[in-house]
């Protein structure tokens, strides 16, 4: 009897399973600077909307009712921004493994990508830090150079970038070393 679910089931291994087979070394999200941006929008936001209910209650005749249907559409907005942007930042990471790096990034709701990149294949990494919340927080971007059919990789936003980079460069010299 065939099994119903190999049939038309996940085929070939999940990255839970592949991952088992490979020694971990990181695992990083984000930034959690990302975050600050859009709670702050959501919060001024917020502070807008009280604001506005006492200039709105102070209009003779004004039916509160419309402030109330607007408001309510409004906060729903708002709640669905600040979940977006929390399922992006939490099913975002960054991992680094002793074969290989692999960025898995959320794009939006039902969308979503799967970058790898075997160690023996970077050719050149670096690693960036924009402006002055990058310098003072330290978090940028790391960028790997490939000879596979995609050629270059960035990870954007990660915490230590210059210590992700030279981590891997480490793994990278560690890998030449065992088969020299």
């Amino acid at each position: 009897m065939v099994d119903f679910y190999k049939i038309f089931g996940s085929s070939g291994k999940t990255l839970e399973q592949e991952l088992l087979e490979e020694k971990k070394i990181l695992l990083v999200r984000k930034h959690w600077f990302i975050l600050v941006l859009p709670i702050l929008f959501i919060f001024l936001f917020l502070i807008f909307l009280c604001f506005l209910y006492f200039f709105v209650k102070k209009i003779n005749g004004f039916p509160m009712e419309i402030y109330w249907f607007f408001t309510i559409i409004s906060i729903l907005f708002l709640w669905i921004i600040l979940f977006y942007n929390l399922m992006v930042y939490f099913l975002n990471y960054f991992i680094v493994t002793d074969k290989r790096v692999v960025l898995i990034e959320t794009k939006g709701f039902f969308q979503y990508e799967r970058k790898t990149a075997q160690l023996d294949k970077i050719q050149d990494l670096s690693a960036k830090v924009y402006g002055l919340f990058g310098t003072f927080l330290n978090f940028g971007d790391v960028e790997i150079e490939t000879a596979g059919a995609e050629a270059k990789f960035v990870f954007s936003s990660l915490p230590n970038p210059q210590k992700i980079k030279e981590e891997i460069f480490n793994l990278i010299n560690q890998k030449k070393e065992s088969y020299s």
